[in-house]
């Protein structure tokens, strides 16, 4: 009987063991993260945020050159401007493009490149479905309202290998005359499965919102959302000022807020090489500290 009982015990302390290694691997259950937990906080945030302006620039650029190269089709697969193709259905049937709202154009990228600013351009592949709402076009701007649909589809760009399942709304306005363009990208719900970062990556609710001069590349961007991911636990990010740079080197200036559970971090740049990252815990004031590091050391 005693014997029966130590056995019982053993194995209810081991599942109590196993679950307290569950719980302490999730950063939401601890408030002593180290320098390189933090940094990679910081990492899969920004990646994200990188993913989502990649892609749904990728994505509009390529409607936009299918739509201006003529009002019909002989052929449903075009080639990209630098590399890959592009192979497109359109569910009210022909190669037309003519839209009324709520139209489905069916898109299946292979190694699509888009000219970018990277050593390398980006490239998607994989299915992508496009919703119309609206596109106007005239000598003064552009107006692209879409919903897009990535369907586990592969995104490489200058950081890593992405993969991106949901739907993102895109509202693209770019004013010739003042040389702007905004964008605003949305999802109430999109899945990111990152090559480097352990597990999936799931944000919800989240705005990018983002504004570039034609004429200098000058850009400012606003990012909010959440995001949960299971060994990072659940984190909340928004800006606090609108993060500042040009062309595709990182921000130079703003202040961006990552919270979870126990540690809020606020990331300020000093230039767009060096970053400080604020550490400041609900629980213990000795891990308070501001890391001075790289936009390279954090991988970005």
């Amino acid at each position: 009987m005693r014997r029966h009982y130590t056995t019982v015990t053993m194995l209810l302390l081991l599942l109590f063991w196993q679950g307290c290694v569950f719980v302490a691997d999730s950063l939401d259950y601890r408030n002593d993260l180290s320098d390189y937990e933090v940094k990679r906080i910081v990492r899969t945030v920004f990646l994200s945020q990188h993913a989502l302006a990649d892609a749904a620039l990728l994505t509009s650029d390529s409607y936009s050159t299918l739509t201006i190269s003529g009002d019909g089709y002989q052929t449903d697969t075009y080639a990209c401007n630098e590399g890959g193709e592009i192979r497109f259905q359109i569910d009210n049937g022909g190669y037309s493009f003519s839209f009324s709202t709520g139209d489905l154009l069916h898109l299946s990228y292979d190694a699509c490149a888009w000219d970018s600013y990277y050593d390398a351009p980006i490239r998607l592949s994989g299915p992508v479905d496009l919703t119309w709402y609206q596109d106007m076009q005239d000598r003064e701007s552009r107006l692209i309202e879409l919903a897009i649909d990535y369907r586990h589809a592969m995104l490489k760009n200058g950081y890593t290998t992405l993969w991106l399942d949901g739907e993102l709304g895109l509202h693209y306005d770019l004013d010739n005359l003042a040389g702007i363009l905004k964008v605003v990208l949305s999802s109430t719900q999109l899945r990111i499965d990152n090559s480097d970062v352990y597990g999936e990556d799931t944000y919800e609710n989240i705005v990018l919102d983002f504004t570039m001069d034609t004429r200098d590349y000058a850009y400012s961007y606003s990012y909010h959302g959440t995001l949960f991911n299971s060994r990072l636990g659940r984190l909340t990010f928004s800006t606090l000022a609108p993060m500042r740079g040009y062309r595709d080197a990182n921000p130079y200036s703003g202040t961006f807020k990552i919270t979870n559970a126990h540690v809020t971090l606020r990331v300020i740049p000093v230039d767009d090489y060096y970053v400080d990252i604020v550490v400041r815990n609900s629980y213990d004031s000795y891990q308070n500290r501001t890391i001075r590091t790289t936009w390279l050391n954090i991988g970005l």
